[in-house]
């Protein structure tokens, strides 16, 4: 990219960000009521969910950059009448733990324009990130100038401002783990393989930190510098996580520290774009364990 496009970036960007700060403070003082409604999944919404919705698409039309916006809540396109990227993003990641007031999320990615998001690949994506409200809001994200993974951290700049800080770059992802987050534990009843997996994890003494939200999940892959997300299918408990909205950008910003990503057969930013509602099964993390994934599952498949 050249300077005026990577400058479009940050400015697009910036808009995301700019809402992940409103989010934030939403989550402090909204309720996590649901309201009478599914989104096109079938996923009950909470107030919450549409409210940090309604933020982004605001956020990124005052761009004049973005042709096109798509969300988890909202799957098609929204033309937000500029020419120059298309975004897409699930609002709020981790819904189903909200109420308990677990860590949830935010998950981005900016393409470039090509008319249409079908037939194309998450190696087009320019940039991605994933947001995390925690006790602390934070950002893992990559930086198109640099070409690293870096953190950036929501503080307060002064009594009145807060302003984001870089609190960690050139974030990288070391080959081996001892950290597993296995989730749709579900799909062992009736996948052999993937109990067969568990099971290897288990019994040579891996630490299990799973929370069932995909964003921290993955996010302490980029904090303790390794780790393993798994997210594999079965007939009985079939894939949930959407394509566009988390697979991709997750697995994007994964491969970019050094990680890997796998559907069990080939890299998921090979996978091609069929419909703006796909779902796949996922593998995420340090390379050796996204080998294993593969050899143990994939090679079944």
């Amino acid at each position: 990219m050249n300077s005026d496009q990577l400058s479009q970036l940050c400015i697009v960007e910036q808009a995301i960000l700019r809402s992940i700060e409103q989010i934030s403070e939403l989550l402090a003082y909204e309720d996590t009521t649901h309201i009478d409604d599914t989104n096109h999944f079938g996923d009950k919404q909470l107030k919450i969910d549409v409210l940090s919705d309604e933020i982004i698409f605001s956020n990124l039309k005052s761009t004049k950059l973005v042709k096109y916006a798509l969300s988890e809540e909202k799957p098609e396109l929204h033309n937000m009448e500029g020419q120059k990227f298309i975004v897409t993003f699930d609002p709020l990641d981790g819904s189903s733990i909200i109420d308990v007031n677990w860590a949830v999320g935010t998950i981005y990615a900016i393409w470039p324009v090509d008319n249409d998001l079908i037939g194309q690949t998450p190696r087009q994506i320019l940039t991605s990130g994933i947001a995390l409200y925690g006790p602390r809001t934070t950002v893992v994200k990559y930086n198109a100038a640099t070409q690293q993974v870096e953190e950036v951290t929501l503080k307060k700049v002064n009594s009145d401002t807060a302003g984001w800080v870089q609190t960690k770059n050139n974030i990288q992802i070391a080959a081996k783990t001892k950290i597993f987050a296995p989730a749709n534990l579900r799909a062992t009843s009736d996948n052999k393989h993937y109990e067969e997996l568990f099971e290897f994890w288990r019994k040579n003494k891996y630490t299990l930190r799973y929370s069932g939200g995909l964003v921290p999940d993955v996010y302490q892959i980029f904090i303790r510098g390794n780790g393993v997300f798994s997210n594999p299918s079965s007939e009985a408990a079939p894939a949930k996580l959407r394509f566009l909205y988390e697979v991709a950008p997750v697995a994007f910003i994964i491969e970019k520290a050094g990680g890997k990503s796998t559907n069990g057969k080939i890299s998921v930013l090979d996978i091609e774009v069929e419909s703006y509602v796909m779902r796949n099964a996922l593998c995420i993390g340090s390379s050796d364990e996204v080998a294993r994934y593969d050899r143990m599952i994939g090679s079944h498949l």
